[in-house]
């Protein structure tokens, strides 16, 4: 013979597994119990309770916001003045178009490829003002300074954000 409990807990596992099953063709929202759902009875004055586990859908990347809106007058240049202690060093500038006045600028580097002659990623971060500041569209000058990493760079991605506000193909030696 089985004993009581023995049975009434194979009752309520067979319970709850039919409950997480569903026919062919039906969808799992219909043959699922929702939480919500009152308890269900079993023998012998147990309840047992059957929720449905719901997977939240993955958060979507939202792209990058640049508070840049426009940008011109992109110019390269690598200063390979001579002279004792002296070190080839890249100078990038530009014009760039913002919201307001009182913007700060910082520059990231990005990767670098392995060519011969590498193409220089930047990236341009701006940062709003903190107190007060002229609220019309204004024109800052930035500049990018920094040792040159190459002899030459066959060009220089400006980005922002997740735009590209300039590339620079001709990139001028100085002596």
């Amino acid at each position: 013979m089985t004993r009581p409990s023995f049975a009434l807990a194979a009752a309520a596992s067979v319970l709850v597994l039919v409950g997480c099953q569903s026919a062919p063709g039906e969808t799992a929202s219909a043959a699922a119990p929702a939480a919500s759902e009152a308890p269900v009875q079993v023998t012998a004055g147990e309840t047992v309770r059957v929720e449905t586990v719901v997977q939240e859908a993955a958060p979507v990347a939202e792209p990058e916001a640049c508070a840049v809106l426009d940008s011109r007058d992109w110019a390269a240049w690598i200063n390979k003045m001579p002279g004792p202690a002296a070190v080839a060093t890249i100078h990038v500038t530009g014009k760039v178009d913002v919201r307001s006045g009182g913007h700060t600028f910082t520059w990231e580097e990005g990767p670098m490829d392995r060519s011969a002659v590498p193409a220089l990623r930047l990236k341009l971060v701006p940062k709003a003002p903190d107190g007060m500041a002229t609220m019309a569209i204004t024109t800052e000058a930035v500049a990018y300074q920094a040792p040159a990493l190459s002899s030459g760079y066959s060009r220089v991605v400006i980005g922002c954000g997740g735009t590209t506000l300039g590339e620079i193909t001709e990139i001028m030696d100085v002596y």
